[in-house]
């Protein structure tokens, strides 16, 4: 009997008759990481509804509702498609009940995927200063895009966090929402720009003092500066870098070639589970490299000086 991959792979290679190659991508992508994990080496004629509903409430539970949406109906499209091939005699997605799930996620953070959205936020952020700017905001404003880290992490780094010999920032298990230390891959743009706030370091033990006290910069300093900058409240958020990148990585259309953990590994998101220790380690190697790729992608989109 044909698995659930199988029939998946005829089922992708007829859509994409009528897909451009960035759609065919984009839909191998989420089934890739989301589906087939659960589904695929299954044969296909075993698959019933109850196993079609803890994958979808499991994507649910990880807060990829989006992706849930637009993963049922090609698992319908799918067993349509096993239906008339005539390895199964009724279709199990049918059983799916859709109004049984998520709607909407309970806090969404304004952000954007599109290329070209996102070229024109760091275009801005890059040749848009204002006058109440300082050189702190500045430089942790300019790291946000590539950290994929959280805005109070960046906006209270300490320099005993920064090792600038392994290229490596290592925030302790205290400020980390997943309760573990966090390694965070310098990318040479995170490098560059530490270094630049190193010239400024004078006996606060923050990367970014406050200039009006002895604690660091806010994060609504850090927001401010994307208001400043003109960029309005539906289009983007300190918290949306986060989402961007990992709905970039996630699909695998402009950077490819990182696994599901790799990226959720350097989200930082919490897994206390054994596994989820692991792979902390096991994908270091990798979350250096993509980094550094993440990194490059926003330099490639980005224009550093305004259009004649």
């Amino acid at each position: 009997m044909k698995t659930f991959n199988e029939v998946y792979l005829t089922w992708h290679d007829r859509k994409t008759i009528n897909w451009t190659k960035d759609s065919a991508v984009v839909s191998n992508s989420l089934m890739t990481n989301h589906v087939l994990p659960m589904l695929g080496d299954k044969p296909i004629n075993e698959i019933d509804g109850e196993m079609i509903d803890k994958l979808l409430m499991k994507m649910d539970k990880k807060g990829f509702i989006a992706s849930r949406k637009k993963a049922y109906p090609k698992i319908a499209s799918i067993f349509k498609l096993a239906k008339r091939k005539k390895y199964i005699i009724s279709n199990p997605a049918l059983d799916i009940d859709t109004s049984d799930y998520k709607t909407k996620t309970s806090t969404p953070r304004a952000t954007t995927v599109k290329e070209k959205d996102i070229s024109k936020i760091l275009t801005i952020l890059n040749n848009n200063y204002h006058h109440l700017q300082t050189w702190n905001v500045t430089i942790a404003s300019d790291l946000m895009p590539y950290m994929m880290s959280r805005p109070i992490e960046v906006a209270e780094l300490e320099w005993s966090e920064v090792n600038f010999d392994d290229k490596v920032i290592i925030i302790p298990k205290e400020r980390m929402k997943c309760g573990r230390d966090h390694q965070i891959p310098m990318s040479n743009q995170v490098f560059k720009l530490l270094k630049k706030a190193e010239s400024h370091r004078e006996n606060s033990k923050y990367v970014f003092p406050s200039p009006r006290g002895q604690g660091p910069i806010t994060t609504r300093s850090l927001l401010l500066r994307l208001r400043r900058a003109g960029i309005k409240t539906d289009e983007l958020t300190t918290h949306g870098f986060r989402s961007m990148a990992s709905t970039i990585l996630n699909e695998g259309v402009h950077i490819q070639g990182y696994s599901k953990d790799a990226i959720e590994m350097q989200l930082a998101h919490k897994d206390t589970t054994q596994r989820g220790v692991y792979n902390h380690a096991a994908y270091f190697d990798t979350r250096v490299e993509m980094m550094q790729d993440w990194a490059d992608y926003l330099d490639k989109i980005s224009l550093k000086e305004p259009k004649i």
